[in-house]
């Protein structure tokens, strides 16, 4: 075996420190780069590289740059036998391939990007221990090296068990990343030592191994911490809290949850401390009470800090025995290079590097976090709005109708300019009109719609699902959504969206809603489908099996069994000329479905035979609680609604999509209308079917027929 030469050492340690800088200083700038809302705890590195993510590019270049100086090492790095040059080199080129397939997007899971990032990461794990030699530098001499693989090994095995487990994928992935990349740097730096590089004397050499092993001590503390979060729970919240591994959050508490977020800044010299909250459901009792206040919605002080006493305590075990283990795994290593058990000093060292990094952390978090240390304190949403609003969230109802006259006004100047304009095939006789609304979100606004339904002649509505927020009945019955959906002249066709239920199998909100006389469920259980029949239009559908709490990830691979079995139990039944789900990764591509319908993105779209609906509500009432810099009260999303008509070909004639805003405030402002042929749409021709409008039928489902379809057992049942 060839010596190593000084440009192979020095090369090596360049290609492996480029490596290391490359991954991780990508993935930090591009998680800066990406719009509220990314998690970089929870998401994975691929997220920021997938093909809809902003600024992808950076992740891509960051992968490439890192797998191309990964080769770099498997050609200069000397010592090695050749099959561990080619299985680090192969690791290199299986990175590239990471950003040469990316994942569809954020959410979306790909089979080949999984399997490549996959074997890159057992690649990384692998190479040190094809590449022993027992006449090559520490590090790549066989008990080391192969130690090292093992204990690679088993963290790249971890990952998919600790998902299992509930663990934060991303700070997961991202600690066993980052020492995949390291060996080859730590590596490359023990050849550098061998050489002939020294760093003063013994002495010297000691107090900076000590130091900077207390810096690995606190690196692995705090990644402890984002590895297994504590918990903290008070009545109406519950909070994960971690420590921050970014060195711009020192002396920084950020919270975020769904009535706001709080940034309290402090003097002093410690991590960033962050909290996850959670809402719990019970808060939908307080929401309903009236006079509610900022003391309403925070925990009582005795509540919060036996909270923050708990979580302060596990955080800080959790943090010790994270740096325990650097200090550890720092003695295994160094005994299997010397081949013999750690010295005193050794021992000492390590002791001593732990202490000093749990007891600088801890009293510096002690000392930073004191109310008199507080210097900033930033907030928004709810917690600064409620207080000067109180009545916002007790009359929704009675604002809805101060709308009405305005509302009532654009209708009719629509319906005008449609007579007028419109192409003369949308002309034909009416069949069946239907309101389209989705995404209501506790927002009783249900004056609104009966306005809508009384100007636009609304033979029925079709709701796509997210009623509430917390998918209880009782957040329901706080906000009175069912008395204003029974307040609906007309029947009221509903399928559950992601927050209409608290679990997989919660059915409480079905089950009150089955209560309604006007309503019909399209999908009432696990075993029924219901297809609804008037005038010769039918309609179907099928519920979202995701819920209130659940991870949020893989939202199109979690529909995908509820879609197979809809398709399944309607493959002999004739074609719907309707069908509503709630995500649009649910309805794409159905067969025997003329046009689709979903909510769930609160923005309108049109692809192909596929409509999606906005939010009526513009998201609900406690969307609206956000403060603006420039002195406006509240803003929200745009509030939408499709009127759908079909024809008497039974085809969908035409689409008509309204979107205006702030009706919750009263003060409605015109975005626009739009008319939509519906041939675009719905391209299916059938000369034999006929269609016309029924007759008004009696009781509360007029003329609708209802025929159950049942279920289809799967294979797997």
């Amino acid at each position: 075996m060839a010596p190593p030469t000084s440009g192979h050492v020095r090369g090596a340690l360049a290609t492996s420190t480029t490596a290391v800088l490359a991954l991780v200083g990508g993935w930090t700038w591009a998680a800066m780069e990406q719009p509220d809302g990314y998690d970089a705890v929870r998401e994975s590195i691929s997220a920021l590289a997938a093909s809809e993510t902003p600024h992808r590019w950076i992740m891509t270049l960051a992968l490439v740059l890192t797998g191309v100086a990964h080769v770099g090492s498997a050609v200069l790095l000397q010592g090695m036998r050749r099959p561990g040059r080619l299985i680090l080199g192969a690791a290199g080129l299986a990175t590239v391939a990471v950003a040469l397939v990316p994942l569809p997007s954020r959410s979306d899971g790909s089979a080949l990007h999984t399997a490549v990032a996959a074997l890159s990461f057992v690649l990384l794990a692998l190479w040190p221990w094809f590449a022993a030699h027992a006449d090559a530098t520490p590090l790549l001499r066989p008990p080391v090296a192969r130690s090292a693989s093992v204990v690679l090994l088993v963290l790249v095995a971890t990952l998919p068990l600790g998902t299992r487990a509930g663990m934060p994928f991303g700070a997961h992935e991202r600690i066993v990343a980052a020492l995949l990349a390291l060996w080859p740097l730590a590596t490359a730096v023990a050849a550098w030592w061998a050489f002939g590089h020294r760093v003063g004397g013994k002495r010297a050499r000691r107090v900076l191994t000590v130091a900077v092993l207390t810096l690995g001590c606190a690196a692995g503390g705090v990644a402890a911490t984002r590895l297994a979060p504590a918990t903290a729970q008070t009545t109406h919240y519950s909070a994960q809290v971690q420590l921050s591994m970014d060195p711009r959050d020192s002396t920084r508490l950020v919270a975020r949850t769904l009535f706001g977020d709080i940034d309290v800044g402090f003097t002093g010299l410690a991590p960033g401390i962050e909290a996850t909250p959670q809402v719990k459901a019970s808060i939908a009792d307080l929401l309903s009470r009236p006079g509610i206040s900022v003391s309403s919605l925070q925990p009582g002080p005795l509540e919060l800090n036996a909270a923050i006493v708990k979580a302060a305590r596990d955080v800080g075990l959790r943090f010790a025995l994270g740096a325990l283990v650097v200090a550890g795994m720092w003695l295994l290593v160094r005994a299997l290079v010397k081949q013999r058990r750690p010295g005193g000093w050794a021992l000492a060292g390590a002791a001593s590097a732990w202490l000093v990094a749990c007891a600088a952390t801890g009293l510096g978090v002690w000392q930073t976090y004191q109310p008199e240390r507080q210097h900033e304190f930033t907030s928004t949403g709810v917690l600064g709005t409620v207080q000067r609003n109180q009545s916002l969230l007790s009359d929704v109802e009675a604002r809805t109708a101060q709308v009405s006259p305005y509302l009532r006004n654009l209708i009719a100047l629509s319906a005008s300019l449609q007579d007028k304009y419109s192409p003369t095939e949308l002309a034909q006789p009416t069949a069946l009109r239907v309101l389209l609304v989705s995404d209501l979100h506790a927002g009783n606004q249900y004056s609104l719609m009966r306005t809508i339904i009384e100007e636009e002649d609304i033979d029925l509505v079709v709701d796509t699902g997210d009623l509430v927020n917390f998918g209880t009945v009782t957040e329901g019955e706080a906000s009175a959504m069912f008395a204003g959906i029974a307040s609906v002249p007309v029947p009221y066709l509903f399928v559950r969206g992601n927050h209409d239920a608290t679990s997989a199998t919660d059915r409480a909100l079905l089950d009150r809603m089955a209560t309604l006389p006007n309503v019909v469920l399209l999908q009432p259980d696990d075993e029924t489908y219901t297809v609804v029949e008037t005038g010769g239009i039918r309609i179907g559908g099928f519920n979202d099996p995701r819920w209130f709490g659940d991870d949020g990830k893989r939202s199109k691979d979690k529909q995908q069994p509820a879609k197979k079995a809809f398709i399944a139990a309607f493959e002999d039944q004739d074609p719907l000329d309707l069908l509503a789900s709630h995500e649009p990764w649910a309805v794409q591509d159905v067969p025997k479905a003329d046009v689709v319908v979903n909510g769930h993105m609160h923005t309108p779209d049109l692809e192909g035979n596929r409509i999606q609906a906005g939010t009526f509500t513009g998201g609900g009432p406690l969307t609206h609680f956000v403060g603006e810099e420039d002195g406006e009260e509240l803003i929200g999303q745009p509030s939408a609604f499709d009127v759908l008509t079909f024809g008497e070909s039974c085809r969908l004639t035409s689409v008509t999509r309204y979107r205006f805003r702030n009706v919750i405030e009263g003060r409605p402002a015109y975005d626009d209308v739009s008319l939509l042929n519906g041939s675009r749409i719905d391209t299916t021709t059938d000369p034999e079917r006929t269609c016309e409008r029924p007759e008004p039928g009696t009781g509360p489902l007029g003329s609708l027929t209802l025929t159950p379809v049942p279920a289809k057992a799967t294979a797997s049942e």
